[in-house]
């Protein structure tokens, strides 16, 4: 017959477990008795005693001591762990849409973070000088672009990228005012 222990945190939460089998004796202090018996459960309580490892991956105790006996803590996430994962995932959709690309007569413009900087400078150039051209690779060919094209190019850009920011902003703002998961369910993209 082999006795468990687990040590607790402050607040009850078991953060170890161990058979007095691989404790020393007399067992020290801080250590609870919560059970005894036969087998490797008992024997290897560290890894056979529980069902589940002691955390979860995001880092919750799984157990805890109730009236001196173990129970099984609620993992689920909070409301604003939820909040949370929403956010980064309105983060990461408009992250993907700005980075999607526009079409302009015809010319498939691309929008990643370097070409938006790439597009940023030909336009500064194309605001110096009025008779700027430039050769631009656009995601369907080449294409030259005049001096008032290079403009409208960055403007329609700048214009789809704020439209991004704009449309996180407000499911940012209807993730803070959910007041339970199904709420933050109906939050998506897609208007």
């Amino acid at each position: 017959m082999y006795k468990v222990y687990v040590k607790t945190d402050a607040a009850d939460n078991v953060v170890s477990v161990n058979s007095e089998a691989f404790l020393p004796d007399p067992v020290p202090a801080g250590w609870i008795e919560v059970d005894e018996g036969e087998g490797d459960k008992y024997h290897h309580a560290q890894s056979n005693y529980f069902d589940k490892p002691l955390m979860t991956d995001d880092g919750k105790y799984q157990y805890r001591i109730v009236d001196g006996a173990v129970v099984e803590n609620d993992v689920s996430p909070t409301l604003d762990e939820l909040k949370g994962m929403k956010r980064a995932e309105m983060a990461a959709a408009r992250y993907a849409a700005e980075i999607s690309g526009i079409t302009l007569s015809g010319a498939v413009i691309r929008t990643d973070r370097e070409s938006q900087a790439l597009i940023t400078g030909a336009a500064l150039a194309a605001s110096h000088d009025e008779n700027y051209s430039v050769t631009w690779k656009a995601k369907n060919g080449f294409v030259t672009l005049n001096s008032a094209q290079i403009i409208a190019v960055a403007q329609a850009v700048r214009a789809h990228v704020e439209a991004c920011f704009d449309r996180e902003a407000e499911l940012q703002t209807a993730i803070e005012a959910a007041e339970s998961a199904e709420a933050l369910d109906e939050i998506t993209w897609e208007a």
